[in-house]
């Protein structure tokens, strides 16, 4: 028996689950096929489609359910810790994690966790002969149209009896993608098809969102709460897709010194020719961007003598793109970049400090509203690589940088990139980024 719900607090989880098991005990009272629930995070989406898929396992023997994300980092950080915590230690199920399973041992009935991860499979063979009574496509804004198709295609092709019917259910986050335009424009304009149910779902609507949760959001830029907390669908992008949109002249520029009293930061990114470097100190709470290093023709090791002589007596504190920590061609032994920067500046393990490289939507997140939110001032006139970049880069619909051509000046993103490493480091704390 999966852990307990309670449907009387939230109206639209109650609306949702009626919505669904009305077409399960009377399949032919409705057409519905598609059950969609959307429109903003933490809605209690997520919690109330497991809570049904739990439910039909034990409705119906030998039942096959899958569970879909955008890939399986995504399925192990939210979708299967969701499962877990609505499953409790209830012995009646068992978790096997190769492939991602949960079993209801009494019947059998199972739930599969699968990642779409199309960058592995474009042409989405994994899913073509999936037998399945029906299916969970989470963050759908993450997925594909063509697997959405795949998914109505493949829902009831698991036989058994009692045969339930097939379904889809869908959680979503407002986007500018298929999302939008085969079920929230519909949905908005009345025209919905009848084989589709649309359920929206509010933070404001959910008696389980915190204080704190609420007060964490005042902190997030303001088209990402009017976006995600208030569920409003504007295109955001469609005039100035600006990656840096709460990048501003009056604001953020100036003439900051350098301090001696302050660790120098030194953020790099790899890119052969040319490599970039920005330069920046962080009192605690305020970003100064002192200048920006991108020389052509320079590696890791002519940059940094060219900052030991510029910043000499600085204690120095490294960070950059992940990747540098892989060994590269350009050095005859097998060295890193991070280890040229480290011999050069006679610096410790402990003074370098990397991550991998965050989701470029949650990124963009942090990144404007450390913009918005806290003072930041980058030099005028020594970091105009970084104002070029905050002012002329270019996001896909997922919050991607657009930088498929390295000729194109504003498709090149290096001096961003800094400023993403750096946030990422010392600045990663600052909001909680939350994606259901």
């Amino acid at each position: 028996m999966p852990a307990a719900i309670d449907l009387t607090k939230n109206e639209n989880q109650a609306d949702f689950f009626n919505a669904v098991m009305s077409k399960v005990g009377s399949p032919d009272s409705t057409p519905k096929k598609v059950f969609a629930y959307g429109g903003a995070i933490r809605g209690g989406k997520t919690y109330v489609c497991m809570f049904i898929l739990a439910c039909l396992c034990r409705m119906f023997p030998n039942s096959r359910w899958h569970v879909i994300r955008s890939d399986f980092p995504a399925l192990r950080g939210t979708s299967i810790p969701s499962m877990q915590k609505l499953l409790g230690q209830n012995g009646a199920w068992r978790w096997t994690m190769s492939p991602a399973t949960v079993t209801y041992l009494p019947n059998n009935s199972k739930i599969f966790f699968m990642g779409e991860s199309l960058t592995h499979d474009p042409n989405l063979h994994d899913f073509l002969g999936m037998e399945t009574n029906g299916i969970m496509l989470e963050q759908a804004e993450e997925l594909s149209e063509k697997l959405f198709n795949i998914a109505i295609s493949r829902a009831g092709s698991w036989y058994i009896d009692p045969m339930p019917p097939g379904l889809i259910l869908t959680t979503f986050n407002p986007a500018q993608t298929w999302i939008k335009t085969r079920i929230f424009e519909p949905y908005r304009l009345g025209t919905l098809p009848d084989n589709i149910h649309f359920q929206l779902a509010l933070p404001k609507d959910n008696p389980f969102v915190t204080k704190d949760q609420w007060e964490g959001w005042a902190m997030m830029d303001d088209r990402y709460k009017r976006q995600f907390i208030d569920g409003d669908w504007t295109d955001f992008d469609g005039l100035d897709n600006r990656w840096a949109y709460a990048f501003s002249r009056e604001k953020h520029l100036g003439l900051p010194e350098p301090d001696p009293t302050l660790e120098l930061i030194l953020s790099f990114d790899f890119n052969r020719n040319p490599m970039a470097c920005s330069v920046i100190q962080f009192d605690g709470h305020e970003t100064r961007v002192l200048k920006v290093y991108k020389i052509p023709n320079m590696g890791a090791s002519g940059l940094c003598e060219r900052i030991l002589v510029e910043y000499p007596n600085f204690i120095y504190m490294v960070t950059g793109d992940y990747t540098g920590d892989t060994a590269t061609t350009l050095f005859e032994e097998q060295v890193t970049n991070y280890t040229v920067i480290q011999n050069k500046l006679g610096i410790t393990d402990r003074q370098i400090r990397i991550t991998p490289n965050p989701l470029l939507r949650k990124n963009r997140t942090l990144v404007n509203s450390v913009l918005q939110n806290l003072p930041v001032v980058i030099h005028k006139e020594d970091a105009k690589a970084l104002i070029y970049d905050l002012e002329n880069v270019k996001s896909h619909s997922d919050g991607a940088l657009v930088k498929t051509d390295r000729d194109d000046p504003a498709q090149q993103a290096d001096a961003l990139d800094t400023f993403r490493y750096y946030c990422n480091i010392w600045l990663h704390d600052f909001i909680h980024i939350p994606t259901s």
